[in-house]
């Protein structure tokens, strides 16, 4: 005998499933937060031409790096106010990060465009 008994075999067995069953559970929880990006019509993974056409037509976009990044200020759904949005690229993969700051200095009644 190898003076584990089976049943303590088992029980820690079972333990590691556990914990990889809750630690998968977890990763599909953040694979699929991580895409939401909060910009509708934009996805993770976008290319810079994609996101940049999308966040175009209801943003004033203020500062652009060709295939590295945008900022953008304009109204967002998600925080049901005037935010600085900022898109991150990394390459041949796409939209990787996005961003958004408190942008006080708009109003919603102006369209969160400056005055």
């Amino acid at each position: 005998m190898n003076g584990t008994h089976p049943t303590c075999n088992t029980l820690a067995h079972g333990g590691r499933m556990a914990a990889l069953m809750l630690a998968m559970l977890g990763l599909g929880g953040c694979a699929s937060s991580m895409t939401v990006t909060g910009e509708p019509g934009v996805k993770m993974g976008d290319s810079y031409d994609q996101v940049l056409a999308v966040i175009s037509r209801s943003n004033t976009v203020t500062k652009t790096v060709k295939d590295q990044g945008i900022r953008a200020e304009g109204y967002s759904a998600m925080f049901k106010d005037c935010r600085t949005k900022y898109f991150i690229f990394l390459g041949a993969d796409g939209l990787q990060q996005t961003s958004y700051e408190p942008a006080p200095q708009l109003s919603p009644a102006q369209n969160c465009r400056q005055p």
